[in-house]
């Protein structure tokens, strides 16, 4: 047994899945094997805890959450046109989940969030289960310590609360990463791939790893089975990425184009900034600690595996900057699948110090002539990490009670906006003819465009032409009013709800026969 757990850490592997004993009767169907599957039942309970989460918590999507939900049901809608003009950037796998949603009208945005948060939930025992993988034959407070420090550098990572509250992909994506991970090294090749499919799916700088993976993969199993998958999900991430902006725009390429126009504030050194939000996106202690970890398994030359994830880290980081530097914004978020392994490897670095001194305690040090170097290295580490990472650690932890508040204002505030929509007719009332206009604050217009049941090209950011406008206040839920044309002078208070005003603009002369609120306007004039 000591033997085979040595031999484990020098390959950087896990023990394949056990196969069936010679003569010992026969194996267990695949159904019953899936639903004891650690997948299967941390997903179970994600989906639970999930669903408890909506009852409990504020619950209301953000402004790209709220375009998937319209794409949805744009697809299962046969009274409007798939449209994916005048919104975000195009992001396949959230549209699959809110099509299914959309059939479920008026729940599908909550059903989103659900889902969303489910699959961050559902990020935290894969971290856990990675950092105790990297541990094999280690005492069992090493390997809890280990998957404990990995949670909650994940759940310490820029802006992960946020994500949790308002139903963003970014939670779901550090789950599909690091799951793809553990179900490789668990032996099971074809459930990686499906979650490298759906990471894929989410973030294009997952393509090479996924593309390399499947030759890997063609080479190993050559089974037409495992063959046939690796065709359809590669065919999968080509078709829904490309194939719905054709429909929908007439450029595949639609996704790109967005991304190219967001410059990501990039300022005027690319190259530098993305490095620092590369290194921005975990906390710092956990930085530093995985480059202990990373330092121990070179220094010990018996943690492979180590030095494998961290290559892996290494080479999502190439991606990034490298489409940075081609024109991509290089957000912070683009770094999630990296810096989630990162947390994972922090975890190994603190157990890895903690074991280092005590074997020093203990004066049993295998290398003692190593000494010399290795233990200020280590402690130069661990004081860096405190002194300079437990502020910033800090401060997101608080962030739980920032972000529920900030939840809390979003909900009240898109219940007023529901509101001010009923109070000025509906969809009738404000699209009275097909080419009736409505505007409304950046931020509320996938919103607006959902309360509405129209496409997100028919609200605009920007009052272009005559129509109603929906104003609400300028911060970081609602976003900047819209810019107004100059020629829309003549401007009438139709309707305030909460902390919503709607006005109908209008350019004088001109015909406002398709122009909405007119009975509201009506009224108010009659009244003045």
């Amino acid at each position: 047994m000591e033997a085979h757990t040595l031999s484990e850490r020098k390959t950087g592997s896990a023990p394949s899945a056990p196969g069936p004993e010679p003569g010992g009767g026969q194996t267990e169907p695949p159904w019953r094997e899936w639903l004891r599957s650690p997948l299967t039942i941390s997903t179970a309970a994600c989906v639970a805890l999930a669903a408890l989460s909506v009852a409990v918590l504020p619950t209301v999507p953000s402004y790209d959450p709220w375009s998937w939900v319209v794409w949805g049901r744009e697809v299962v809608d046969p009274h409007l046109s798939f449209s994916l003009g005048g919104g975000p950037s195009w992001k396949p796998l959230p549209v699959i989940f809110t099509t299914v949603f959309g059939l479920f009208g008026g729940a599908a945005p909550t059903l989103w969030v659900a889902a969303a948060r489910a699959g961050g939930l559902l990020a935290l025992p894969a971290a856990y289960r990675l950092a105790r993988r990297l541990l094999p034959g280690a005492p069992a407070w090493a390997g809890v310590t280990a998957g404990l420090i990995a949670v909650a550098g994940v759940v310490l990572t820029q802006d992960w609360f946020y994500y949790m509250y308002r139903g963003t992909s970014e939670p779901l994506l550090i789950a599909t990463s690091l799951w793809a991970v553990d179900r490789h090294l668990a032996g099971h090749r074809e459930s990686a791939f499906v979650l490298g499919v759906a990471t894929s799916l989410m973030r294009p700088e997952a393509w090479p790893f996924l593309g390399i993976y499947a030759i890997w993969l063609w080479l190993r199993e050559p089974s037409l089975r495992t063959r046939a998958l690796l065709v359809l999900g590669l065919a999968a991430v080509a078709f829904f990425w490309f194939v719905p902006p054709w429909i929908s725009t007439g450029h595949p390429f639609l996704a790109a184009s967005h991304a190219h126009q967001y410059n990501g504030h990039l300022g005027s050194s690319p190259f530098i900034t993305v490095l620092h939000r590369g290194v921005d996106i975990q906390v710092l202690p956990a930085l530093i600690a995985a480059v202990a970890a990373i330092g121990l398994a070179w220094w010990r030359r018996v943690d492979r595996l180590v030095l494998w994830l961290a290559g892996l880290v290494m080479a999502w980081w190439v991606v990034v900057v490298g489409m940075t530097l081609v024109g991509y914004p290089g957000l912070e978020r683009f770094y999630l699948p990296a810096a989630a392994l990162i947390c994972v490897l922090a975890g190994v670095g603190v157990v890895g110090l903690a074991q280092l001194g005590g074997e020093l305690v203990r004066g049993r040090l295998a290398t003692p002539r190593r000494v010399d170097w290795a233990v200020p290295a280590a402690l130069a580490l661990v004081l860096v990490g405190v002194s300079v990472g437990v502020p910033a650690t800090r401060s997101r932890a608080t962030q739980v009670r920032t972000q529920e508040r900030i939840a809390s204002r979003a909900v009240t505030r898109l219940d007023q906006l529901s509101a001010a929509v009923a109070a000025v007719g509906g969809h009738r009332g404000v699209y009275p003819c097909r080419s009736s206009f409505a505007s409304v604050n950046h931020s509320a217009q996938t919103a607006l465009a959902f309360k509405l049941h129209v496409t997100l090209g028919r609200v605009g950011t920007a009052m272009r032409h005559q129509g109603l406008l929906f104003l609400g206040p300028h911060d970081s839920i609602d976003g900047g009013a819209p810019a107004i044309n100059r020629r829309l002078t003549r401007r009438q208070l139709i309707a305030t709800v909460g902390a919503w005003q709607v006005y109908r603009l209008t350019v004088p002369g001109a015909s406002t026969r398709c122009v909405g609120g007119r009975r509201l306007a009506a009224q108010a004039a009659a009244g003045a």
